[in-house]
């Protein structure tokens, strides 16, 4: 093993517990938040070098792997997992570091989708903490080491260690300032750019997607991007022809065709210049899942040359990927999605839409300083009636007047409950067993609502 050869037993145990680990990883962002100005771009706010010293300092573990970056405005972590799904179908053992987590922080860094182990997510916190502490030696007090960027570094000192032959790196927001894009890489996906985190990315789709478009480098064999606005298409072009990277675009190179959305999942046809790959389906549910799976398999044939499409199809069979469009309960059906913005909010609707589902009862938990109103305005045809909702995350704002700004919008019932336990047992008191509740909002209610229904989230399937 790697950490055994680098640092045999003098290694201390610092670490007694994950909650530890998860405080160590923020530390030196906490440190510097009372110094950083609210409201900053992250072009000014954030360094990503640090997070490439700190490699660098533990011997470029990243280098050495075959590393596929990831990086999009939503369905990051959907492409990312079916990605490596489909490479861990092909036989291969396959690392997967995505964020943010639902219930667990192990949830982070998976080889062939489970989890890393309590002991060893201490393990690797105890390696890495005198190289983090070295580095914030040196730090101005408004620097920081990402915490994503510790996290990634972590992950890559796992996968080495336990030979994966491919890794699947999920990038955090953006890419250009990000912190895992510091990690070496053979290979990168740009799901679908729209406007979001304005103004951290930029203040423009055009800013945006120059900041997504980083993702890709001159030492990329390829990379490939999902249908895009032409704007953003002649971005992304113009970035992979100035690095000398082949660029496979959707609708040139992949598509997918014949989508079909019902209760129980998506099924569509995928295209590429390979083969074809008919009658697909997903337990994942909308539209866009399709579209998803298309860049996964699009990537995976680069990756591999070729794919079987028997493999491929069993594998998208069985894929699990928790709180994106899930159905976590029956009698009512009760549908959990990680959804804060409006364009997230299309695909629900269209989802809504293609079930009959007469009465669908909301129940939306989003901060104030995402675009709740962008998502109440896209549900509000749909909604027979709407539970707003806080998190137990105390870092989430949810002020008294975004209730009343709701009311004023939907012009129908519009309750709050303050827990989504009593959300929950408030919105099925309005539905019956043929009706659905919706429940959507930040990843801290996915979490809350994953750890209410006691669901598994360390091991997944598929």
């Amino acid at each position: 093993l790697w950490f055994r050869r680098m640092y045999p037993d003098e290694v201390m145990a610092i670490f007694q517990t994950t909650h530890d680990v998860e405080n160590f990883v923020y530390a030196s962002y906490m440190k510097a938040l009372p110094h950083i100005p609210p409201g900053l771009p992250d072009k000014d706010v954030r360094n990503p070098i640090y997070s490439r010293m700190l490699l660098d300092k533990l011997g470029r573990p990243d280098a050495a792997q075959y590393n596929l970056l990831v990086t999009g405005s939503k369905g990051k972590g959907s492409v990312s997992r079916m990605v490596s799904s489909l490479l861990q179908a092909h036989g291969y053992k396959v690392g997967l570091f995505s964020g943010p987590h639902l219930v667990q922080f192990n949830e982070r860094i998976r080889i062939n989708g489970r989890a890393v182990s309590d002991q060893d997510l201490m393990r690797y916190a105890d390696l890495i903490q005198p190289a983090v502490d070295g580095i914030q030696s040196t730090l101005p007090a408004n620097h920081y080491l990402g915490p994503v960027g510790i996290i990634a570094v972590m992950a890559m000192l796992y996968f080495l260690d336990n030979a994966t032959q491919y890794n699947v790196i999920e990038c955090g927001k953006g890419a250009r300032y990000d912190d895992v894009n510091m990690v070496s890489s053979n290979g990168s996906l740009i799901n679908t750019v729209f406007e979001e985190h304005m103004p951290k990315l930029g203040t423009s789709i055009v800013e945006i997607a120059r900041d997504k478009a980083a993702v890709i480098k001159s030492t990329q064999d390829f990379t490939l991007s999902a249908a895009q606005r032409p704007e953003v298409h002649e971005i992304i072009r113009k970035e992979a022809n100035s690095k000398g990277v082949p660029l496979y675009s959707y609708d040139h190179h992949f598509c997918c065709k014949n989508v079909e959305v019902t209760s129980q999942g998506t099924r569509f046809d995928v295209s590429t210049e390979q083969g074809s790959y008919p009658n697909l389906s997903l337990r994942l549910l909308g539209r866009h899942q399709a579209y998803n799976a298309a860049l996964a398999i699009g990537a995976a044939e680069k990756i591999l040359g070729g794919l079987d499409a028997d493999r491929v199809a069993h594998c998208f069979q069985n894929l699990t990927w928790p709180g994106r469009l899930e159905i976590i309960d029956h009698d009512p059906t009760v549908v959990l999605d990680g959804c804060i913005n409006r364009e997230c909010a299309q695909y629900i609707a269209e989802f809504v839409e293609s079930t009959g589902k007469k009465q669908v009862v909301f129940i939306v938990g989003i901060p104030d300083d995402k675009d709740y109103m962008g998502v109440i305005q896209r549900i509000k045809p749909l909604a027979a009636a709407i539970i707003l909702t806080q998190t137990k995350n105390r870092y989430l704002k949810f002020c008294g007047d975004q209730l009343q700004r709701v009311k004023d919008a939907m012009g129908g019932p519009v309750y709050f409950a303050p827990t989504i336990d009593q959300a929950l047992h408030q919105a099925q008191a309005l539905v019956s067993a043929e009706d659905m509740v919706c429940i959507i909002g930040t990843q801290s209610l996915v979490k809350d609502t994953k750890e209410l229904f006691h669901q598994d989230t360390l091991h997944l399937d598929g």
